[in-house]
């Protein structure tokens, strides 16, 4: 009976030391790694500080060609606005103009999808 108790009680100790290192990690995620909140709609949010405009895009460079899939895309100018968002201190953006012409593969038309929007800091 003695053992299982020294064995329950060693395994309770461990669990509580990975469970604080758990949380530490957490803790100690850079501040990029916080999430941004994308709203769309006719107005940003009520009562949080306005820090400036930014602007996601599906390329980096203006050279660039892209023939990398729609979603793909997508997901790329999203992220982008969103690492914009982050470096001026915000934690959410109001979507107030998005080009997707990149939806459909038509031969000469630009492929590039651009988010524009306000980056807001809410509490």
């Amino acid at each position: 009976m003695s053992v299982s108790n020294e064995v329950s009680k060693l395994i309770q100790k461990i669990v509580l030391v990975l469970l604080i290192i758990g949380c530490t990690e957490v803790l100690a995620q850079p501040e990029d790694a916080k999430s941004v909140t994308m709203i769309l709609g006719e107005q940003g949010p009520d009562g949080c500080e306005l820090l400036g405009r930014v602007k996601g895009s599906s390329k980096e460079r203006e050279a660039e060609e892209d023939n990398t899939p729609y979603t793909d895309r997508l997901i790329k100018a999203r992220n982008n606005l969103r690492s914009e968002a982050q470096k001026l201190g915000g934690n959410n953006v109001h979507i107030i103009y998005s080009n997707n012409t990149g939806k459909y593969d038509i031969p000469g038309v630009d492929k590039e999808i651009i988010f524009i929007g306000n980056v807001y800091r809410c509490e």
